[in-house]
Parts: structure tokens; sequence; C-alpha cells
């Protein structure tokens, strides 16, 4: 043995009963104070993943719900183009689709002349009580009452949009640039 440790060892023999007591009660109540430190740290981290998880969890649910929400008023679609007017011959107008598996109803068609940038106001509105789900188009004649009043050719430069409600009663408005918002109430 060392002399270091020699001298260690007799001064540890030549402490009271008492003493070595107190001495071990500190040291463990110091390793449990460092024991307690390092179990908050971990718990506190394992808290926080635990609450980014849930917040994960509650924004997927809720993408998932919005999701759900919209799924019909998403399948439906409005553009203009040219196809059968039914009344004896091709013509330009509005063409709409439903492709959800559900009808939708108060569909209003509005057609646009004009600057495809600039805001204005609806130069046509055309209403159909319902548009059942299918796979083709269904054709709206923007000149329905008065197709010698226009010629084609004015007609070919016109934009569409297409308002609905969905067969769960929410509004919704497909504007001319494609994109899809839910409405308060009919538009």
């Amino acid at each position: 043995m060392s002399p270091l440790w020699v001298s260690a060892l007799v001064w540890l023999v030549s402490l009271e009963p008492g003493d070595a007591a107190t001495w071990i009660g500190a040291l463990a109540n110091i390793a449990t104070v460092i024991l307690a430190a390092v179990a908050s740290a971990v718990g506190f981290r394992v808290y926080k993943i635990e609450s980014g998880r849930d917040a994960r969890a509650e924004q997927d649910r809720r993408e998932r719900a919005e999701d759900e929400r919209r799924s019909q008023a998403t399948r439906v679609s409005a553009w203009y183009g040219f196809g059968d007017s039914g009344l004896g011959g091709p013509a330009f107008g509005g063409r709409v689709l439903n492709a959800s598996e559900l009808p939708i109803y108060d569909v209003i068609v509005s057609f646009f002349k004009g600057d495809f940038a600039i805001p204005s106001a609806p130069w046509r509105m055309v209403t159909l009580r319902v548009v059942p789900p299918t796979h083709r188009e269904v054709f709206v004649d923007p000149q329905q009452e008065d197709r010698t009043r226009f010629a084609n050719s004015v007609l070919k430069h016109l934009d569409v949009e297409v308002a609905f409600r969905d067969a769960a009663g929410r509004y919704w408005r497909r504007d001319r640039h494609g994109f899809l918002e839910e409405r308060p109430g009919p538009t």
C-alpha cells in the first residue's frame, strides 16, 4: 500500500462512528440530488418529445378533418370551352364537372368578359338546381335565351367560375383562377 492510502485509512479509522455516518448520509444526499436532477432533465426531455408528438398528431387530425370537409368540393371543377349546346350544334360555354360521389346543389355558373387578371362583375350567370355526380361534364350555355344576339367569336374569350352547395350544406366557390374557397352562405 502506498503511504497516501495508509494515511487515509488511518484517518478514516480515527473518525468517531457518528462522524462516519454523517459523512455517508451527506454523500447519499448529494447522490440523491444529482440523480433527481438527472431524472428531471430526462423527464423534461421526454415531456418535450411527447408534447411535440401530440402537437403533430393534433395537426394531422385537423388536416384530415379539413381534407374530409373539403373532399366533395375539391372534386368539382368548371372551365370555359367548346361543347354541344343541345340546341342544334356546337357552341362555346361553361363546362361543369362533378366528379364526386354526391350531387351538388344551387350551382351558379358565372361568365366574365374582359381581362383575366382584372376583377370584374359577371357578364352572365346561369343557375342550375342540381348537378349529379358524373364522369362527364355538364355544358352550360351562357346565351340560352338569346342565342342569336352573340356570335361565337365574341364568346371565345370568356372566363367561368362556379359557386355551389355541397351535400353537407356548405357553400363553395371555385373562382376563374381555379382556386377553391368556402363561403359563409349563398353567393
